[in-house]
């Protein structure tokens, strides 16, 4: 399983459900991330996005974002998995992160990272968990 999971492409991102956002400043987004001091939640299809799904609780974690790095195909995260995500990815039963961000309303630039959903349909075309190279 790759160490570094592709979360977004920089740029105009398009989503297969028609939304789009825009990440012209990769480097600014991980700069905010290293300065929450803070781990983020990677959770199971985007569970902590879910105001029902949180109220009613518990939303378990599928693993934290440790670290941010900015590559060719975007920004990459180190994931920390928990034991059953790994198992899980391993099974194929899940393959792909979905990021979860904050975004200006009118301009749709991503302004913030909340977080990630371990995915089985991701709305971006990334390159999964459990695979590499290959685009999920």
């Amino acid at each position: 399983m790759p160490e570094w999971v592709h979360l977004s492409p920089s740029g105009p991102v398009a989503g297969r459900d028609g939304r789009s956002f825009d990440l012209p400043d990769p480097s600014g987004l991980i700069l905010a991330f290293q300065a929450s001091g803070i781990d983020l939640p990677v959770d199971y299809q985007h569970q902590n996005d879910k105001a029902e799904a949180r109220l009613n609780g518990p939303v378990p974690a599928a693993g934290r974002i440790r670290e941010l790095r900015a590559d060719e195909s975007g920004i990459r995260e180190r994931v920390e998995w928990t034991a059953t995500a790994y198992e899980m990815i391993g099974r194929k039963e899940y393959r792909t992160l979905s990021p979860s961000f904050l975004f200006h309303p009118k301009t749709r630039q991503i302004v913030r990272l909340k977080g990630a959903g371990l995915v089985q349909s991701p709305n971006l075309c990334l390159t999964g968990a459990g695979q590499r190279g290959k685009t999920a």
